[in-house]
């Protein structure tokens, strides 16, 4: 896969700030923040008090400040869920507007790339680099499907910084490209795969996104309690489709029953049709098929389809 780069604008961004700030959201996230060195950074949940996800994020700690990586639209709701709890901390939420984050995708990064050698240790480690003449926050981000890195680069200079980009040999990739990619390695979305009425053990992503071992933030009991105690009725599972990809949405049935809804789906050039959904346990089992609304088979697989 050569390496693709594509303008990550419309994400959500918000910057802390403050004294109190990893104290302040370590209270109110699945992960752990309050002891991230700069440098450093981390994934992880915005949890309800019932437990359940209220957005996922990606978190960069600098000497000074925390960036948030948010999806689409989620930036202004967050701020606002934030300013709820926020009472006598020496914490400022601001939006993130200067800076847009580039993403940059593909088996050849390190060559696009050499800049990342630089930066701090860690599936996040990010640091102030130059690259080609202009300066940016690059940071190594895990979470692409493939190896992957955001560069934070100032809203004015995007397009100098894509002309440096082509220059080295990576391209502009589509966002159908990259999901293809992310799909493949079973990596959900939030708002597509999985959302507010769903827990952390239903996302398949619980070993990233959730410390146990941290202390209590809002939520953190009943997330708790379904780790040690329960377990969860649902979760994430692969599709094949051996027809055309169905809509989002679609029912998914199981000895007559209601199973799941399909979630991302995407036409991989590996793996023919292909999807994410989270699952009843009753149909969850690898090999299952579920009946898709116009009679055609949806096959479960184990994530990643990789």
């Amino acid at each position: 896969m050569p390496v693709g780069f594509i303008d990550q604008s419309s994400r959500g961004r918000l910057e802390l700030v403050g004294a109190d700030r990893l104290r302040f959201l370590n209270g109110l996230v699945s992960c752990e923040v309050k002891t991230l060195p700069a440098g450093s950074g981390t994934y992880g949940f915005f949890t309800s008090g019932q437990g359940k996800v209220l957005s996922d994020f990606a978190l960069l700690a600098f000497e000074d400040r925390l960036w948030l990586d948010l999806p689409p639209g989620l930036d202004s709701e967050i701020a606002a869920h934030l300013a709820k709890y926020l009472i006598a901390d020496r914490v400022e939420i601001k939006p993130l507007d200067g800076v847009v984050p580039v993403a940059l995708v593909g088996k050849g990064l390190s060559e696009v790339l050499p800049e990342l050698s630089a930066l701090p240790d860690g599936e996040w480690g990010h640091g102030r680099v130059e690259i080609g003449g202009t300066e940016v926050e690059l940071s190594r981000h895990p979470r692409f499907g493939a190896p992957g890195a955001v560069a934070w680069v100032l809203a004015g200079q995007v397009e100098l910084f894509a002309g440096v980009l082509r220059e080295r040999g990576a391209r502009p990739v589509g966002f159908d490209a990259l999901e293809t990619v992310r799909i493949e390695a079973g990596l959900p979305r939030f708002g597509v795969d999985f959302g507010p009425e769903n827990f952390p053990q239903e996302t398949g992503q619980e070993e990233a996104a959730v410390s146990y071992t941290k202390g209590c933030y809002l939520g953190q009991e009943v997330v708790a309690r379904i780790h040690y105690r329960g377990g969860v009725q649902r979760s994430m599972r692969g599709l094949r489709f051996a027809g055309e990809l169905p809509e989002r949405g679609a029912a998914l049935v199981f000895d007559g029953r209601e199973a799941g809804t399909v979630g991302s789906t995407a036409r991989s050039p590996r793996f023919g049709g292909i999807g994410l959904a989270v699952v009843h346990k009753r149909g969850a089992a690898a090999g299952t098929r579920l009946t898709l609304p116009d009679g055609s088979l949806a096959e479960v697989v184990e994530l990643p389809f990789s």
